[in-house]
Protein backbone atom coordinates (compact mmCIF):
# COMPACT_ATOMS: atom_id res chain seq x y z
CA UNK A 1 0.00 0.00 0.00
CA UNK A 2 1.32 3.41 -1.14
CA UNK A 3 1.76 5.98 1.70
CA UNK A 4 -1.03 8.89 1.45
CA UNK A 5 0.38 11.89 -0.72
CA UNK A 6 0.32 15.51 0.86
CA UNK A 7 -3.14 16.11 -0.60
CA UNK A 8 -4.64 12.80 0.55
CA UNK A 9 -3.49 14.49 4.05
CA UNK A 10 -4.74 17.63 3.22
CA UNK A 11 -8.22 16.49 2.08
CA UNK A 12 -8.35 13.99 5.54
CA UNK A 13 -7.52 17.60 7.58
CA UNK A 14 -10.33 19.34 5.86
CA UNK A 15 -12.38 16.51 6.80
CA UNK A 16 -12.10 16.37 10.17
CA UNK A 17 -12.04 19.81 10.45
CA UNK A 18 -15.60 20.07 8.91
CA UNK A 19 -17.05 17.40 11.05
CA UNK A 20 -15.65 19.27 13.98
CA UNK A 21 -17.33 22.16 12.76
CA UNK A 22 -21.19 20.37 12.75
CA UNK A 23 -20.68 19.13 16.35
CA UNK A 24 -23.37 21.69 18.10
CA UNK A 25 -22.28 24.31 20.45
CA UNK A 26 -24.14 22.10 23.61
CA UNK A 27 -21.88 19.12 22.63
CA UNK A 28 -18.68 20.83 23.44
CA UNK A 29 -17.49 20.33 26.91
CA UNK A 30 -15.82 23.27 28.72
CA UNK A 31 -14.68 24.06 32.15
CA UNK A 32 -17.87 23.70 33.38
CA UNK A 33 -20.24 21.17 31.86
CA UNK A 34 -19.03 17.51 31.21
CA UNK A 35 -18.42 15.47 28.35
CA UNK A 36 -20.88 14.85 26.31
CA UNK A 37 -19.97 11.42 23.84
CA UNK A 38 -20.49 12.23 20.26
CA UNK A 39 -23.92 10.90 18.74
CA UNK A 40 -25.78 10.72 22.48
CA UNK A 41 -28.58 13.37 22.93
CA UNK A 42 -27.96 16.87 23.95
CA UNK A 43 -29.55 17.77 27.07
CA UNK A 44 -30.27 21.24 28.39
CA UNK A 45 -27.63 22.19 30.79
CA UNK A 46 -28.49 24.85 33.30
CA UNK A 47 -26.71 28.06 33.52
CA UNK A 48 -24.44 28.03 36.74
CA UNK A 49 -25.90 29.93 39.67
CA UNK A 50 -24.51 33.41 39.98
CA UNK A 51 -21.42 33.79 42.14
CA UNK A 52 -24.03 36.64 43.94
CA UNK A 53 -27.39 36.40 44.45
CA UNK A 54 -29.85 39.48 45.26
CA UNK A 55 -30.54 37.96 48.12
CA UNK A 56 -26.86 37.39 49.46
CA UNK A 57 -26.11 40.86 48.75
CA UNK A 58 -29.12 42.47 50.64
CA UNK A 59 -28.09 40.09 53.99
CA UNK A 60 -24.67 41.36 53.35
CA UNK A 61 -25.00 44.96 52.95
CA UNK A 62 -27.87 44.58 55.86
CA UNK A 63 -25.27 43.47 57.87
CA UNK A 64 -22.82 46.22 57.00
CA UNK A 65 -20.40 44.16 54.90
CA UNK A 66 -18.05 46.78 53.47
CA UNK A 67 -16.98 44.15 50.72
CA UNK A 68 -20.80 44.28 49.56
CA UNK A 69 -20.89 48.28 49.61
CA UNK A 70 -17.39 47.74 47.19
CA UNK A 71 -19.03 45.48 45.40
CA UNK A 72 -22.47 47.91 44.38
CA UNK A 73 -19.53 50.92 43.78
CA UNK A 74 -17.70 48.07 41.30
CA UNK A 75 -21.33 47.40 39.38
CA UNK A 76 -22.21 50.88 39.21
CA UNK A 77 -18.28 52.05 38.10
CA UNK A 78 -18.68 49.68 35.44
CA UNK A 79 -22.24 49.98 34.22
CA UNK A 80 -22.56 53.89 34.13
CA UNK A 81 -22.78 55.66 30.91
CA UNK A 82 -23.52 52.38 28.82
CA UNK A 83 -26.66 51.12 30.62
CA UNK A 84 -27.89 54.00 32.79
CA UNK A 85 -26.67 57.37 32.94
CA UNK A 86 -26.26 59.75 36.28
CA UNK A 87 -27.49 62.73 34.73
CA UNK A 88 -29.55 64.83 35.63
CA UNK A 89 -32.57 65.97 33.47
CA UNK A 90 -30.65 69.04 32.14
CA UNK A 91 -27.75 66.00 31.22
CA UNK A 92 -25.87 67.82 33.34
CA UNK A 93 -23.31 65.41 35.37
CA UNK A 94 -24.58 65.04 39.05
CA UNK A 95 -22.24 64.34 41.88
CA UNK A 96 -21.59 61.01 42.64
CA UNK A 97 -23.01 59.74 45.05
CA UNK A 98 -22.25 58.43 48.80
CA UNK A 99 -20.92 54.81 49.30
CA UNK A 100 -23.93 55.29 52.18
CA UNK A 101 -26.53 56.45 49.48
CA UNK A 102 -25.70 53.53 47.51
CA UNK A 103 -25.80 50.92 50.34
CA UNK A 104 -29.06 52.44 51.56
CA UNK A 105 -30.32 52.43 47.54
CA UNK A 106 -29.62 49.08 46.90
CA UNK A 107 -31.05 48.06 50.04
CA UNK A 108 -34.56 49.80 49.82
CA UNK A 109 -34.55 48.14 45.89
CA UNK A 110 -33.18 44.67 46.90
CA UNK A 111 -36.60 43.96 50.10
CA UNK A 112 -39.02 44.98 47.26
CA UNK A 113 -37.81 42.13 44.98
CA UNK A 114 -39.95 38.64 44.90
CA UNK A 115 -38.27 35.35 46.52
CA UNK A 116 -37.86 33.96 43.19
CA UNK A 117 -35.93 37.51 41.72
CA UNK A 118 -33.58 37.34 44.64
CA UNK A 119 -32.37 34.24 43.38
CA UNK A 120 -31.17 35.84 40.27
CA UNK A 121 -27.87 37.80 39.83
CA UNK A 122 -27.55 40.71 42.09
CA UNK A 123 -25.69 42.70 39.77
CA UNK A 124 -28.56 42.89 37.16
CA UNK A 125 -31.14 43.98 40.03
CA UNK A 126 -29.16 46.62 40.99
CA UNK A 127 -28.54 47.87 37.33
CA UNK A 128 -32.49 47.70 36.64
CA UNK A 129 -32.69 50.02 39.60
CA UNK A 130 -30.38 52.27 38.37
CA UNK A 131 -31.77 52.26 34.86
CA UNK A 132 -35.12 53.07 36.48
CA UNK A 133 -33.52 55.75 38.18
CA UNK A 134 -31.96 57.38 35.72
CA UNK A 135 -32.41 56.28 32.05
CA UNK A 136 -30.05 57.27 29.29
CA UNK A 137 -31.36 60.11 27.23
CA UNK A 138 -32.71 59.00 23.71
CA UNK A 139 -29.33 61.17 22.37
CA UNK A 140 -27.16 58.29 24.54
CA UNK A 141 -25.41 59.05 27.71
CA UNK A 142 -22.90 61.92 28.30
CA UNK A 143 -19.55 61.60 28.19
Amino acid sequence: MAAPSSADRAVAIVALMLAAASVPASQIPDDEHPFIMPGTPAKTIPAPAPWLTSAQLLRQLEQGDASAVEYVKGVYDATESGLWCYTGRTHVKLHKQSPEAMRADAVAYLRKLTAAQRKERASDHLVRMWQIRWPCPPDHCCP
